[in-house]
């Protein structure tokens, strides 16, 4: 084989494992994080790309790889469906929704069990329904003795009443959406005072929650989660700059090859 034709293979076989290698968007699909478990690899979720014709399983690890022709980093991607028998997406609007292509940095998709969010989610409307109607009767007896003691007026009292019922009622409306939110909780990415005010709140017990919440604001607290919360940021930025960076040197080689080719081609 001549020196040409050496180079030749040598720029179409890199060229090729190159190509391969960027155009496989890789991801990893996972259960819903709980108080009482952690999240675990789900295998078998079918998993299609807009603009690819076939769809990927992931494996028993949970993780999956498509191959994307044509794209490069942060080249705008559409998850077009995500489907595992018994199993929902936490977050709907995730297929239909822009993602940035990267064959470096995975895309995280959380499932849950239909069934497990259902009997979590009536849990906590049950225990938010009975909370509402023990702060109910505990404001309505406090009326009552106030009416009896005449701290109140009957005028005041009706006020007092109507006022207690509207609050009664639009918390009602809003239990539903607040127990599909908390039942959707990934507890995996909570850090320890945000699991401990979600749990809480999921059991009913505002009071220790607010307390918590206060202790929130604290401000050595405060300057302990913004600096983890800066850790974190920081990490995924040197993430993204080694993609860019490993992006650049792949194009130099590239452009290394096509010049020694060209070279020996003119000798």
């Amino acid at each position: 084989m001549t020196l040409l034709r050496r180079f030749y293979s040598l720029l179409i076989l890199s060229i090729a494992s190159t190509g391969l290698y960027a155009q496989s968007q890789p991801g990893y699909v996972k259960t819903l994080g709980r108080p009482d478990k952690k999240g675990v690899p789900l295998s078998n979720v079918t998993i299609r790309m807009r603009g690819v014709v076939n769809a990927v399983l992931t494996g028993a690890d949970g993780k999956f790889s498509v191959q994307m022709p044509g794209k490069k980093n942060g080249d705008a991607i559409v998850l077009q469906s995500i489907r595992k028998g018994g199993y929902e997406l936490v977050d709907p609007s995730l297929v239909g929704r822009q993602q940035v292509f990267s064959p470096s940095v995975p895309i995280v998709i959380v499932m849950v069990n239909t069934a497990e969010l259902a009997a979590n989610k009536q849990r906590i409307e049950r225990i938010a329904y009975q909370r509402a109607e023990k702060n109910y009767q505990t404001r309505l007896k406090e009326l009552e003795k106030q009416v009896e003691e005449q701290q109140l007026t009957e005028e005041q009292y009706r006020q007092e009443l109507q006022n207690l019922q509207d609050k009664y009622e639009k918390y009602q409306s809003l239990i539903d959406g607040m127990a599909d939110r908390y039942a959707r909780t990934d507890y995996d990415h909570l850090d320890s005072i945000d699991r401990e005010i979600n749990i809480c709140i999921e059991n009913g017990e505002l009071e220790k929650a607010d307390s918590l919440i206060h202790t929130v604001f604290d401000p050595n607290t405060v300057l302990e989660r913004n600096r983890a919360a800066k850790e974190e940021a920081q990490t995924k930025m040197k993430l993204a700059q080694d993609v860019i960076d490993e992006a650049n040197d792949e194009k130099e080689r590239l452009l290394r090859i096509q010049k020694e080719v060209e070279k020996s081609r003119n000798e």
